[in-house]
């Protein structure tokens, strides 16, 4: 029994890590202060979770995979 118990608190810690963000954090931000508006991100998402509204780059953390392709395109940084 201990070893499934444990076991299954393993399984648990995994789970938890594979819904969160490399750093640990929960969704992407965009910074407004930043963000230009250009949509590169939003070309090349994968997943359709981001589009440009009003000029900004906005997230849909429903749709978001954390595959960071959007971190790394941003020309100005502006996603974290």
């Amino acid at each position: 029994m201990k070893l499934y118990a444990s076991s299954l608190g393993l399984l648990v810690i995994l789970l938890a890590a594979a819904c969160s963000g490399p750093t640990g954090q929960t969704r992407l931000e965009v910074d407004p202060c930043l963000c230009i508006g250009c949509g590169e991100c939003e070309e090349v998402c994968p997943y359709g979770a981001v589009e440009v509204v009003d000029g900004e780059a906005v997230i849909d953390p429903a749709l978001c995979h954390f595959c960071l392709r959007c971190v790394e395109e941003c020309p100005e940084g502006a996603i974290y």
